[in-house]
């Protein structure tokens, strides 16, 4: 089940790059990166450990974007970003060491955790993305660190870890949109108030 959320939720992202983005560089490279990594979620590469390829290409991708806004030369985005680890591998643990607590899957509930800590402290989208992809990415890795002396067989990078990461990257975006709606109409109720004004 969890592989068609991560499916769905690319290909709805393509989509919405492919055809209703604005023609330009940026589409393109969006459009190619969610082809790929939906090649790459079949493939496991084994690199001392398991993990899986798709995972390795977020992880790039989170990182490029940390570099370019130059996250950890702050350090509120760095406190931010180690939130957003240690909620992902609490949540995790805890499900795992006594799953009753959860009326939820704790997997949405830690997508849904991380993506409010993500929105309520970046405004702009693409810093909100590295954010969340950057603490789900290190989240993953320091739950698998802590659970492979448990269980030897574990992916990094899981289909559970995809789901979560896609659904809450077309989150961001629905927030980011519904922002900018909001903004528009609260500048066009502005307009109208002040056209009212000068015609009074």
């Amino acid at each position: 089940m969890e592989m068609l959320y991560y499916y769905w939720s690319m290909w709805f992202l393509w989509i919405i790059a492919t055809f209703i983005w604005k023609k330009d560089n940026f589409r393109f490279v969006v459009s190619i990166f969610l082809l790929i990594n939906i090649i790459l979620s079949q493939i496991t590469l084994q690199i001392h450990f398991l993990f899986n390829a798709a995972y390795l290409l977020f992880y790039a991708t989170a990182f490029f974007i940390a570099g370019r806004y130059r996250f950890y030369k702050n350090v509120r985005s760095v406190m931010l970003h180690l939130s957003i680890v240690f909620s992902y591998c609490f949540f995790m643990l805890f499900a795992l060491y006594d799953p009753i607590w959860f009326i939820l899957k704790p997997e949405w509930l830690v997508t849904g955790v991380t993506l409010i800590i993500a929105v309520s402290f970046e405004k702009n989208l693409l810093v909100r993305l590295g954010t969340f992809l950057a603490g789900m990415c290190q989240g993953e890795l320091l739950y698998w660190l802590i659970i492979h002396r448990i269980y030897d067989e574990a992916i990094i990078g899981s289909y559970i870890w995809l789901s979560c990461s896609s659904v809450g990257i077309v989150a961001l975006y629905g927030v980011s949109q519904f922002e900018s709606l909001k903004k528009q109409i609260s500048q066009r109720m502005k307009n109208m108030g002040k056209g009212v004004s000068k015609m009074s």
